[in-house]
């Protein structure tokens, strides 16, 4: 995937978790509270799955440094 496609989809997902975060407290204060609890429930799940995938990434960032630091000598 090219950068501008990747900054994308970033840009997008972040959006959509600020929105189902607002919009699971503002149906919980309206009384819909089933709605908010599922809304909530978007966003838990988005926030799990985007602070996994950095986690990965960022673990496979320092091994690959790592590992290209010991073969440089």
């Amino acid at each position: 995937m090219d950068d501008k496609k990747k900054d994308k989809i970033t840009t997008w997902l972040l959006i959509v978790m600020i929105i189902s975060l607002v919009g699971s407290f503002v149906l919980f204060f309206t009384g819909f509270y089933m709605i908010g609890f599922i809304v909530g429930g978007v966003f838990m799940v988005l926030a799990t799955f985007l602070g996994q995938w950095s986690s990965d990434k960022n673990r496979d960032y320092v091994h690959r440094n790592i590992h290209n630091s010991k073969n440089k000598w």
